[in-house]
């Protein structure tokens, strides 16, 4: 548990000191990143004992290997290399499950967790606020966890404030519950300025989904919908003049489907987006990536172009060269297209194809769904706000890439389970308390 905690600090600060305060540092972070999945495989392969975890776990290397090293003849490297953007499917959801399943450590290590989760969201605040003074509203401002982390950063944000204020709120007295613990809507604040516009998309689940799902649903609704209204207004105002758009621009259909998540003339993006990397642009430069959306028309296309690839994809880590493993032809070849912003249902289409998604909703299924030991329940709330977030990722980004990510997620997901009313909840209630 110490070494988790240990890990956990260093992954979630590093970023921040080598990029903004002692940039002699930053050629670490590739070395740090890979040291960081080793501890979590070591941790992974020490703590897994459930049978779900080792079945599930073995279908997916099984799976995935004859896909990559079998089907389409990629290197057992190679493949091992580009592992690791799965480390979460295989080793993080056995550390969470040793904890949770003891009795004795859990209420040590949901102590800990909330307290590390906690701690993060007040860091964001100064981090945010340094980076966003040095580099304006951006991909610089991705809090502790450095550059080009800010879709993260707002992700993780949103997930933990809500995990943590439903602890505390009092289904009786839900408003004055809601005042009594406010800072945890306070601490959204770095979300705005740092330019993720599918924030607002967040706030309005987040604001939804904090109303207890009983019979007073409606009436709560009515009496919230006011206060709903006032934040979204002011995070709209926040936004618009930290980043310097204009509302007609950002809020306005037109700007989704012509630019942001797609566009009517795809073969002029495309013509573009290939002359920027002959030219030694970058999608990242240039903010001129493929829109999401017309990513996916063009992965269509190349299916057809190279048929036999739509069940099982091109294979395993064409995404994970470029640092340590050189980038596959395949991935040249097609570097247009996979810079920028990947919705993670497209990444897992290109690797695994439509046999790594059916694994994939039933890896989330199983783990959302199925009830970790006997005598608990589910809270609905916390449960549609996960659902509702692995559906935005499949089509927004691909945060399930990042293993920070799917510790967090999954150690949620298994805390969405909690005791009945006739079991003691001291073991859940009495840590949330010591924050």
């Amino acid at each position: 548990m110490r070494t988790l905690e240990v890990a956990l600090w260093i992954r979630v600060t590093w970023g921040f000191v080598c990029q903004e305060m002692f940039t002699a540092f930053k050629p670490t972070l590739p070395f740090l990143y890979l040291a960081f999945d080793a501890v979590m495989i070591a941790l992974g392969c020490w703590t897994l004992s459930d049978r779900r975890d080792k079945i599930s776990g073995a279908v997916f290397l099984v799976v995935s290997a004859a896909i990559t090293v079998l089907y389409n003849g990629c290197g057992v490297f190679f493949y091992l290399n580009g592992l690791r953007d799965f480390i979460g499917y295989v080793v993080v959801l056995p550390i969470i499950r040793y904890y949770m399943a003891d009795d004795e450590l859990r209420p040590v290590f949901v102590e800990r967790m909330d307290r590390f989760l906690y701690l993060y969201l007040v860091l964001q605040v100064p981090c945010v606020l340094i980076q966003f003074f040095v580099h304006g509203a951006g991909d610089h401002v991705g809090g502790s966890l450095g550059d080009y982390t800010s879709g993260i950063t707002s992700t993780l944000t949103y997930l933990i404030s809500f995990y943590l204020l439903r602890k505390r709120l009092d289904r009786n007295n839900v408003f004055a519950s809601l005042w009594e613990h406010k800072q945890f809507i306070l601490l959204l604040f770095p979300t705005f300025l740092n330019e993720t516009k599918v924030s607002f998309v967040y706030l309005a689940i987040y604001l939804l989904l904090l109303i207890p799902l009983d019979r007073k649903i409606f009436i709560r609704l009515t009496l919230a919908v006011p206060l709903m209204a006032a934040l979204f207004y002011g995070s709209a105002v926040t936004y618009l003049v930290t980043t310097g758009n204009k509302a007609g621009d950002i809020f306005s259909l037109e700007y989704y489907t012509e630019s942001y998540l797609a566009t009517s003339d795809a073969d002029a993006t495309q013509r573009y987006a290939q002359w920027l990397i002959e030219n030694g642009g970058d999608a990242y430069t240039n903010n001129e990536d493929v829109p999401r959306f017309t990513k996916f028309l063009f992965l269509f296309n190349l299916q057809e172009d190279e048929p036999g690839h739509t069940l099982t994809g091109w294979g395993v880590g064409h995404f994970k060269g470029g640092t340590i493993v050189a980038n596959s032809d395949f991935y040249s070849d097609n570097e247009w297209l996979f810079l920028g912003t990947l919705p993670y249902l497209f990444f897992m289409l290109v690797q695994l194809g439509w046999t790594g998604v059916v694994m994939m909703v039933a890896y989330f299924a199983l783990m959302i769904f199925s009830k970790p030991r006997a005598g608990l329940r589910r809270d609905y709330n916390l449960q549609l706000y996960l659902l509702a977030l692995l559906l935005l990722t499949m089509l927004y980004q691909d945060f399930l890439r990042n293993v920070l990510m799917c510790l967090v997620l999954f150690y949620i997901a298994m805390c969405s389970w909690q005791p009945t009313d006739d079991e003691a909840p001291a073991e859940v209630a009495a840590p949330a308390e010591n924050l």
